[in-house]
């Protein structure tokens, strides 16, 4: 038997590196690994609660792909709701969020930021922990660039995803400018600037973020949005929400409406985005949907509607990663165009077929090169200026590179994404 087992042991050793070398060419598109690998309660930061002078200590717990070697991977950090009263990072939805998206190749982390005792509710005291929340979202960003190294992020692809008030954090978060801050949260006692929070060994790492998904989200006002804030956005918000309103109002505004701010939903926010020349956003209003409209009324989640959210998140991100900047030769380093040669790819994203067409002054040959996102030669093809055309259908969904040389020399490199 103990010989058995060896033997065993040694094909599995053997075999097994063979397997996800064979998964990661779906990655990110597809679940390519089994299992995610859980590691729960790390500490991020320490910061006072509002209200009692304490300082609480906030923690994540950290998914992984089990088995995963490779060394620059894109996370997502995900922010549960609860209206800053209730609420926890192991919730199902974050969990199940996490789960799957490690199970496709993401880092996710699921964190905690500061709560407020329900009997402390007010507009003024939910704004002011609003901004607590954003300023602990903050700290997470830039805790996860400070030990990127440690945890293998590719610190160019650091994504948010919230719930309800984690969206509304998330928003001001990337939003909110100091001398745009609410009246609330400069009276006494004033809370700190919004990226203040957190350790001092990070304090100067940049909050800035790849994109968000914004669930069910809203902003105190619109006017906080600016092009130079903007990031690759997507928005997913139920018609008839009531409790964080889909156009604007009241939050709870049949309910709690004397107690609650008045917020900007998913709409507006749509409308300010286009109005300032900023069209990298995705739009998903749900018709006839509620608030959290994936969840049960006992806080399950219904399978049909969370998969409807998961794979509008799924695709934005897929869409929206960019390994131009990663210093990884699995991710095609510092690809760059040379400035003599034009080319167009499209369609892209694609299901299966893509043309390539180019332009060049100097033109006497092309040569193009399609790689995997490991940086994996598939296919090599020649051609003239009438173009070529690659077929992606026999390959798994994912993304891929084309590098393209003109007369020997490089010349382009496109990012392709396949459904």
């Amino acid at each position: 038997m103990k010989s058995a087992n060896s033997f065993f042991i040694i094909l599995f050793c053997m075999f097994a590196p063979f397997a996800v070398t064979m998964a990661q060419p779906g990655r990110y598109a597809e679940p390519v690994f089994e299992k995610a690998l859980v590691t729960k309660g790390i500490p991020f930061s320490q910061a006072e609660k509002e209200g009692d002078g304490n300082i609480t200590t906030l923690y994540f717990d950290f998914y992984e792909p089990a088995g995963d070697t490779a060394t620059l991977r894109p996370l997502v950090i995900t922010v549960f709701g609860g209206a800053y009263v209730a609420g926890s990072r192991d919730f199902c939805d974050m969990e199940e969020y996490c789960t799957r998206l490690a199970k496709h190749g993401y880092l996710a982390a699921t964190i905690d930021y500061r709560l407020m005792s329900v009997l402390s509710a007010s507009a003024k005291n939910i704004i002011r922990q609003m901004f607590l929340a954003a300023q602990d979202v903050s700290s997470a960003i830039r805790y996860f660039k400070h030990y990127g190294n440690e945890y293998r992020i590719d610190t160019n692809n650091i994504f948010l995803l919230g719930n309800s008030a984690g969206s509304i954090a998330i928003l001001h978060e990337m939003f909110m400018e100091e001398s745009e801050r609410p009246d609330e949260t400069f009276a006494p006692p004033a809370l700190n600037s919004l990226h203040s929070s957190g350790f001092a060994e990070y304090a100067k790492e940049s909050p800035k973020v790849a994109g968000a998904v914004a669930q069910w989200g809203g902003v105190l006002h619109t006017d906080i949005i600016d092009s130079a804030e903007c990031v690759p956005l997507c928005l997913i918000h139920g018609t008839a929400d009531e409790s964080v309103p889909f156009d604007s109002g009241y939050c709870y505004s049949e309910s709690f409406s004397f107690l609650m701010p008045y917020m900007y939903g998913s709409r507006p926010i749509s409308e300010r985005l286009s109005d300032i020349g900023f069209y990298d956003y995705e739009f998903h209003p749900v018709q006839g949907e509620e608030h959290a409209f994936y969840l049960s009324s006992l806080y399950q989640l219904i399978d049909d509607k969370f998969d409807f959210c998961f794979n509008i998140t799924r695709d934005f991100l897929l869409k929206h990663l960019d390994f131009s900047n990663s210093s990884s030769q699995e991710n095609l380093n510092k690809i760059s165009d040379n400035g003599k040669f034009h080319v167009s790819v499209f369609p892209n994203p694609t299901k299966g077929d893509i043309n390539i067409d180019f332009k060049t002054l100097d033109f006497q040959s092309v040569e193009v090169k399609l790689f995997d996102s490991y940086g994996n030669l598939i296919e090599t093809q020649h051609g003239s200026a009438d173009g070529i055309h690659i077929s992606l259908a026999g390959e798994a969904a994912g993304i891929y590179f084309l590098k393209i040389y003109s007369n020997g020399e490089f010349a382009a490199a496109r990012k392709i994404v396949r459904y």
